[in-house]
């Protein structure tokens, strides 16, 4: 997909990508491979895994097979392995070339047979102080969350519904982008409500509903299918999306 057509979270991640890939181009001119494999370690644990991949296994395990975010997200980590590949080639000879063998659509047999350059994905000014609200709001939840864990109250983040109420200069683009902060602290329902409040105040219960045995989220709705009496609507909606494809690719293998 087009950089103009990604989801807000898959851009997020290519900016931050984007960033490592100019710092580690000017560590390698440097000969600094001890700055290399900081930023590298540093940007897989936190960007990478903790936030990026935490949050994106839902849409790619439960979206329909073709959907909008499903292959937004495709997209995305097609670039950052790709060009991971890439970057690692110079230290991890073999390493580098074996996965760059399982890498889809590649054009060359060998990474060692490629050309490098930082990919220079820029979010606009808007983008970049959007999403630096939104992390923060996601570290202060996570507290809580983390919290009601500790008490017995949830098990999982997903039995949470959460509650922000705090001043417009800090939840006004929150409670516009709802869903996108919803996907980011993984939680079954989020609202999000401008208040008096001079400080955000973040208020947890116990999500509503039966847990949809496919995408583990708790929706009021789970059951209201009587051909899949076990999941939600939003999960129906992809399993009936997925079945003309998966009946031509078994017409196909046949």
């Amino acid at each position: 997909m087009p950089d103009e057509k990604l989801t807000g979270l898959d851009r997020w991640i290519l900016s931050e990508f984007s960033k490592l890939e100019s710092e580690v181009i000017e560590a390698w001119d440097k000969y600094e491979f001890h700055v290399v494999y900081q930023k590298v370690s540093q940007f897989v644990a936190v960007e990478l895994s903790a936030i990026y991949h935490d949050v994106v296994k839902d849409r790619l395990y439960t979206d329909a097979a073709n959907s909008y975010r499903r292959r937004s997200t495709q997209t995305a980590l097609h670039r950052i392995v790709a060009s991971l590949c890439k970057m690692l080639a110079p230290i991890l000879t073999f390493t580098a070339d074996e996965a760059w063998g399982f890498v889809p659509g590649k054009t060359d047999d060998s990474v060692h047979q490629l050309t490098w350059q930082a990919s220079q994905f820029v979010l606009s000014e808007a983008e970049r102080l959007l999403w630096k609200k939104l992390l923060r709001l996601r570290d202060q939840a996570l507290n809580s969350l983390e919290q009601a864990r500790q008490a017995k109250t949830i098990g999982k983040a997903l039995e949470a519904s959460l509650k922000l109420t705090g001043p417009r200069s800090e939840l006004q683009e929150a409670a516009d982008h709802s869903e996108t902060l919803r996907e980011l602290l993984n939680v079954s329902a989020l609202t999000v409500e401008v208040s008096d409040n001079t400080t955000v105040q973040v208020s947890l219960a116990r999500a509503e509903g039966q847990k949809c045995e496919r995408c583990w989220h708790w929706e009021t709705d789970v059951g209201a299918n009587p051909e899949h009496p076990t999941i939600c609507a939003r999960c129906v909606k992809a399993v009936l999306e997925n079945t003309p494809a998966l009946g031509a690719a078994k017409e196909r293998s046949v």
